[in-house]
């Protein structure tokens, strides 16, 4: 499967303090890019042998360009068809602005929709405030109805985006049994804020979220009442004998566009270090190469006592974004990878 992911605007009604795009362009993706993007994905999806396509799309707050989404998604199925190709939709909301023909229409192609929210409305409205500083948990609170006719109508679980900050992280194992008990949602990513350093204090505290989050799973497992805790899939990818964490693919099997049309290896680094070409004159097949290259010498991290495991060295974007040297990882994930590893090596080893 090939992955693309449109930053179809950079507009948006909140002001988080963690957004990956920091201060906003108000650029809107034009759809002379977005063709030229989506050419891109189809010629390359085309040397898939399962010929497989996911768009995904992303803002800003991606809803605010509807009637874009609308047309795209027209395009794309009609390109689709003609080249035999499957196509699956996935999109990221701040739920605030929701509405009848934005639901219907997503349960017409099926989207996976991923809804951001990091706890109850204490948490949540610490990070995610308006432009004019208000939290935003009301207002998502208002649209609920959207989002369960939405599971009802598709079949599908939404997945809950929850980021974990150094101004929430000992709320962890509140924050998502409240979305699991009290918002009912059945899919929760809990993602770390890397983008500020964390103390190993912090970490250490946080490790221990971590482990109440996973008993607060198992138990719920045990009892019939399961959920998906989006970590325990990245615990599993322990399991089996070590073996290198290799290239994670940037590039050849997903891509990251923005609103400019400069193309990136994913979200997890849009600097300059991070660009891979441009829609207009394509990839720069040396910088891929290099990375590749570079992820596959088994001396990156070869005096730690984990590297054969680590699953924090594959992901070259970060390491980039941390340092501007693929060599260089960042040591608050690093120290965070053992914890990791401790923890599926009591639970689930």
């Amino acid at each position: 499967m090939y992955t693309i992911t449109l930053e179809v605007n950079q507009i948006c009604n909140l002001r988080c303090d963690y957004c990956y795009l920091g201060e906003k362009s108000n650029q809107r993706m034009t759809e002379e890019i977005a063709h030229k993007s989506l050419q891109i994905a189809f010629l390359n999806v085309e040397k898939h042998r399962d010929r497989r396509l996911w768009v995904d799309f992303v803002g800003g707050e991606a809803f605010l360009s509807f009637p874009l989404l609308q047309n795209l998604v027209e395009y794309i199925e009609k390109e689709a068809k003609k080249r035999n190709v499957n196509v699956s939709y996935s999109a990221t909301t701040n739920g605030t602005v929701m509405n009848k023909d934005m639901l219907e229409w997503l349960v017409k192609y099926r989207f996976q929709l991923k809804l951001s929210i990091d706890g109850n409305k204490e948490t949540h409205d610490k990070n995610r405030k308006t432009l004019s500083g208000i939290g935003s948990y009301q207002s998502i609170m208002k649209n609920m109805h959207y989002f369960k006719e939405y599971e009802e109508k598709s079949s599908k679980y939404i997945q809950v985006a929850h980021v974990v900050t150094q101004n929430n992280y000992w709320e962890t194992a509140k924050s998502v049994k409240h979305l699991v008990e009290n918002l009912h949602f059945r899919i929760v990513d809990s993602s770390i804020d890397v983008s500020h350093s964390w103390t190993h204090e912090q970490l250490d505290e946080l490790a221990q979220e971590w482990e109440k989050v996973l008993c607060y799973y198992i138990k719920k497992k045990r009892i019939g009442m399961e959920f998906l805790w989006a970590p325990v899939l990245d615990l599993m990818k322990y399991e089996g004998l070590p073996k290198c964490s290799g290239f994670c693919g940037v590039g050849l099997i997903q891509i990251y566009v923005k609103t400019d049309g400069k193309i990136y290896g994913c979200a997890a680094n849009l600097k300059d270090s991070g660009c891979l070409g441009d829609v207009e004159k394509g990839f720069s097949v040396k910088k891929i190469t290099a990375y590749r290259e570079l992820a596959l010498k088994d001396e990156i991290c070869s005096n730690c006592s984990i590297s054969q495991r680590c699953q924090s060295q594959k992901c070259i974007m970060n390491n980039l974004s941390y340092s501007e040297n693929i060599n260089e990882h960042n040591p608050d994930m690093c120290y965070f990878e053992q914890k990791k590893i401790n923890l599926w090596e009591k639970y689930f080893k």
